[in-house]
């Protein structure tokens, strides 16, 4: 091979190396803001489940009729009352919540979904409880009790004395279905050192050292899942595998402890869409900007009515100028 030859052929492969390594990070910067926008949107949906559960738990906390129930033990009462205003929250907003009250001991007084647990305690399995008596304040955040779940708990608190606990419990039905829209799957994984609390999970499809929270996860995701390295997706909050692309965001309970991972799942082809869609959207803007500025100078050129007729005056003049010189 001559010497011009073997120039070229590396001159050849510098240019290859260089696109494909100018290609391969302009993948990872999108993955990296596709994995941005996608968690702000798990933020933004979350952010509204702890609202709603928030709110409706206080609004319960303070209603008279189903303090007195509590007062005076009237547990079938109070089951009257969770369940007429939960129904009548599902028929107004379409969205499916349960609510509970708990005594002081721990003890379930009533149900708004199932009343058949009313009188089991749930003190060995709901270690956060404690604070709330103690402290007064309440709780909102995702717990390992007998199942992983949004929890809002609020104190009950009449003439100074905590008499109760309200709850508001949100599972993941309405989240899954709101991310759905956007073409997300969603897997809601809880670490089984906490299985001893989430005892209602432990029929739920494992992965590794993860329980599967949510029941009605995606069977082809789970087992990816479990063919991946899901301390890399944990640590660095993307995965990439045969189909899909996995993005993680950390689960953490009342004391900010990390209790398990969220999991989004897009399709490759929807994110290759995404990526043309974008492409097209830049050009799109990039030309627009250019017009903008054409027309801005072109604006500025004929700001007057009178600009033509004043550019053939200069004209007129010019050529009269230029004759009497000549």
């Amino acid at each position: 091979m001559k010497s011009y030859q073997k120039i070229i052929l590396i001159v050849s492969m510098a240019l290859l190396f260089t696109a494909v390594y100018f290609y391969l990070q302009r993948r990872e910067d999108y993955t990296q803001r596709v994995h941005t926008g996608l968690i702000n949107i798990l933020k933004k949906q979350i952010d509204n489940e702890k609202a709603y559960a928030f709110n409706f738990a206080f609004a319960l906390s303070q209603n008279d009729t189903l303090q007195k129930a509590i007062i005076k033990n009237e547990a079938h009462k109070g089951y009257k009352i969770l369940r007429e205003h939960m129904r009548a929250l599902e028929v107004f907003s379409k969205s499916h919540m349960h609510a509970q009250i708990l005594t002081t001991d721990m003890t379930i007084f009533a149900r708004s979904w199932d009343n058949t647990d009313a009188g089991l305690n749930v003190k060995k399995y709901r270690p956060d409880l404690d604070e709330i008596l103690k402290e007064k304040k309440p709780h909102l955040a995702y717990e390992a009790a007998r199942k992983l779940v949004l929890i809002a708990s609020i104190p009950i608190v009449t003439e100074g004395k905590v008499i109760g606990i309200i709850e508001v419990i949100r599972r993941f039905s309405t989240l899954q279905k709101k991310l759905a829209k956007y073409d997300i799957d969603f897997i809601a994984l809880l670490d089984d050192k906490f299985k001893a609390n989430a005892v209602l999970l432990h029929n739920n499809p494992t992965t590794k050292h993860m329980i599967v929270a949510n029941d009605d996860a995606n069977v082809e995701h789970i087992r990816s899942l479990r063919q991946l390295d899901m301390e890399k997706l944990f640590t660095t909050g993307i995965l990439e595998g045969k189909s899909h692309y996995f993005f993680s965001k950390s689960i953490l309970n009342h004391e900010n402890e990390k209790i398990g991972y969220f999991v989004l799942i897009v399709s490759k082809k929807k994110l290759a869409l995404f990526n043309e869609f974008e492409a097209q959207m830049d050009s799109f803007f990039t030309y627009a900007r250019k017009d903008l500025y054409y027309s801005l100078i072109t604006h500025k050129q004929s700001d007057s009515p009178f600009s033509c007729l004043q550019e053939k005056k200069a004209q007129k003049d010019d050529i009269i100028v230029r004759g009497r010189i000549e």
